[in-house]
């Protein structure tokens, strides 16, 4: 079990944003579009996520890395 607050953090963001992402990729039948859910927000949550992970974590973007 974690016991470093900022990687439990962290990882409860990711777990939050997954969840957004699969909401707005896969929206509940008969939601009105008022309610639809916002993919472009979604996507930006889960960015957000993964660079708390990769900073909780001290893993660096190899990708940022490289260029």
């Amino acid at each position: 079990m974690e016991n470093n607050p900022a990687r439990v953090h962290a990882r409860l963001k990711w777990e939050a944003a997954c969840e957004r992402m699969a909401f707005a990729l896969d929206p509940p039948k008969g939601l009105s579009d008022d309610d639809a859910p916002d993919l472009a927000s979604a996507v930006q949550l889960a960015q957000a996520a993964l660079e708390a992970l990769r900073s909780a974590f001290n893993v660096g973007n190899s990708a940022h890395d490289r260029g």
